[in-house]
């Protein structure tokens, strides 16, 4: 048992509430009030004082999506962010020693073309390399060598760019013939180290695979897991849990929380799913990665195994397909994203209780969105303060496609890119306050995730806070 005393200790940002001390027993909260209190509680029974010295404690953040396999992983990756010629990308890639190359971060639009196979042969190794969206992919000979792609309308064998589709294909045949247990194992803690050093405490762990699984519960059992882990698996993952009679698994951080779906794709490739053609391009309105009737079986399935179920919809098509399937299912999931939401989507949102996780950050990522979807629909991107008025909100990075630091989304939630990218004036009427962005950070990503005592420092929470030097709801 300790007491945290002489300080200022935010319990909770909506309503904002704070007080002087707080007690800890077993990694919950007992006591919130004076600190005074706080300090005789812990006397009277024999435990320990901490002495904030006038600093400031918060709860500890809480992403409500992300891939930790995926992030950790890309900790060791070729960071190809802000590569502005295909001759840099290739001179980055030649300078790893690793046996398969992998790569990310990198933007045709910043590049000044697509890369291609014939860039990636000039490296004598397998390359595989991510858009920064994650959903489109370039691999060199030698990697499609062992991916053993068939063409298709998502993999171009001339250029070796592998999108959606194809690209859960080669994740799939990676994960097989590339990376073991142990690999997701070392990347999962990888991440955590990561997220931990920055004061996310608890995440949504999304997509994952049999391996990460299997990671997932060696590392709760070994006591290793520092994180209060959410997981949402894949649908081919069902056949495994219904043969086990396994439903919601709740350890000590481990969660078997949901099912992750997919409708679309991203803006970024032009592959989310519109309900008009882009203005940038015309010729395309996206991409439907998974139909209607297919998203209805799974969320039936996960019904029964109590699980919830995430759909990932950026287009306001997609959405309209997302919601759809949830009404004939009758349950009330999760989107992911929701990038474009159109003014008589709102009301449905709020009618069927769909909660939805957006990543603030896409606002600066995506300094090209206004181009891409037009003035008039540049309204409906990324609508979080109009949002908040319809449903709870958790916030995410989508890590590793958008930075895990959490302060980096506070900012883009307050100021969305204000000075940097057009879409602040077009959209300046949905900037949110700091405490209302912490809110959405901590106890309203622990609602959208079905997560009862987390992102509170009230009695009965648990005891994950962060300690800053600074107070968060005066900055600058």
């Amino acid at each position: 048992m300790r007491a945290l005393v002489n300080g200022t200790i935010y319990t909770s940002f909506n309503p904002v509430k704070k007080v002087s001390g707080i007690v800890v027993a077993n990694g919950r909260v007992i006591y919130a009030g004076e600190g005074e209190v706080a300090r005789r509680i812990v006397e009277l029974t024999g435990g320990g004082v901490v002495d904030l010295k006038g600093k400031f404690v918060m709860p500890a953040f809480f992403d409500s999506h992300l891939h930790l396999d995926e992030l950790g992983m890309s900790l060791e990756m070729v960071n190809l962010r802000g590569t502005t010629s295909i001759e840099e990308l290739v001179g980055k890639l030649r300078a790893s020693s690793a046996r398969v190359v992998f790569g990310f971060g990198w933007d045709q639009d910043e590049l000044g073309r697509w890369p291609t196979r014939d860039d990636l042969d000039a490296i004598d190794r397998p390359v595989f390399i991510y858009r920064k969206c994650f959903h489109v992919a370039v691999a060199n000979s030698k990697m499609l060598e062992l991916l053993n792609l068939k063409s298709s309308e998502d993999f171009d064998e001339s250029t070796g760019l592998i999108k959606e589709k194809a690209l859960e294909e080669a994740r799939k045949v990676i994960n097989e013939k590339v990376l073991s247990v142990d690999d997701y194992a070392h990347y999962i803690l990888r991440a955590q180290e990561h997220l931990l050093n920055l004061g996310v405490r608890s995440v949504d762990f999304m997509s994952v695979n049999d391996k990460a699984f299997k990671a997932l519960f060696r590392l709760e059992s070994e006591g290793k897991l520092g994180i209060n882990v959410f997981a949402y698996i894949n649908p081919e993952l069902l056949d495994k849990l219904e043969s086990l009679g396994l439903g919601r698994f709740e350890g000590k951080r481990l969660v078997i929380a949901g099912v992750k779906l997919f409708t679309d794709g991203s803006l970024g490739a032009r592959t989310a799913l519109l309900s008009k053609p882009y203005s940038d391009d015309p010729s395309t309105s996206g991409q439907l990665v998974t139909e209607k009737k297919e998203l209805v079986e799974v969320i039936e399935r996960a019904k029964a195994l109590d699980l919830d179920v995430a759909i990932h919809a950026i287009g306001d098509k997609a959405l309209d397909i997302a919601l759809d399937a949830f009404e004939e299912a009758g349950f009330s999931g999760r989107i992911e994203h929701a990038s474009v939401v159109r003014d008589d989507q709102l009301e449905r949102i709020r009618d069927l209780g769909v909660r939805l996780s957006v990543q603030p950050h896409f606002i600066i990522s995506d300094w090209w969105i206004v181009d891409r979807v037009g003035e008039e629909r540049a309204r409906w991107v990324y609508r979080f303060k109009t949002l908040s008025r319809y449903t709870e909100l958790g916030f995410s990075t989508d890590a590793p496609i958008e930075p895990a630091d959490p302060w980096l989304t506070v900012d883009a939630a307050v100021n969305r890119g204000k000075g940097r990218v057009r879409l602040y004036e077009l959209t300046k009427d949905e900037s949110l306050s700091v405490s209302e962005a912490l809110h959405f950070y901590t106890y309203g990503s622990a609602k959208i995730s079905l997560g009862k005592d987390i992102g509170k420092l009230e009695p009965g929470f648990k005891a994950d806070y962060i300690v800053l030097d600074r107070d968060p709801l005066k900055l600058p």
